[in-house]
């Protein structure tokens, strides 16, 4: 759970500059674009903490809230850019997003694959 902590704040702190930085970028559209990553940090985070008393749900939780992450990236890239360049900051920053909420999908689905290994019986 340490991990999806660090990865929440990751995600808040990419949300928060891009927002508070959306005059240096230069780029058309609102800056509330760029809180999408500080609502799926927060979600990890209530995750993480709802673990601490029911453990399988958050760890399942946090797998959700982070496919959902990736899921939407994919689909914020494609309305921006169409997937033909990546120039743009949104674009980068949205990738970015993408990329913890991956990573953050690789070590939930460890630790879901760890615990059913403890529970599961051999086959």
């Amino acid at each position: 759970m340490f991990l999806t902590v660090i990865s929440s704040i990751c995600l808040i702190i990419l949300g928060f500059s891009g927002f508070f930085g959306w005059d240096r970028m230069n780029v058309d559209g609102t800056p509330a674009e760029m809180l999408m990553p500080v609502f799926f940090g927060g979600a990890l985070i209530i995750c993480a903490a709802f673990a601490r008393q029911h453990y399988r749900h958050g760890l399942y939780g946090g797998l959700i809230i982070a496919l959902l992450g990736v899921v939407s990236a994919v689909i914020r890239i494609y309305q921006y850019e169409g997937f033909t360049s990546f120039v743009m900051p949104k674009t980068q920053l949205i990738m970015a997003m993408g990329g913890i909420c991956l990573m953050q999908i690789l070590i939930s689905w460890r630790a879901v694959q760890s615990d059913r290994n403890d529970v599961a019986p051999p086959m």
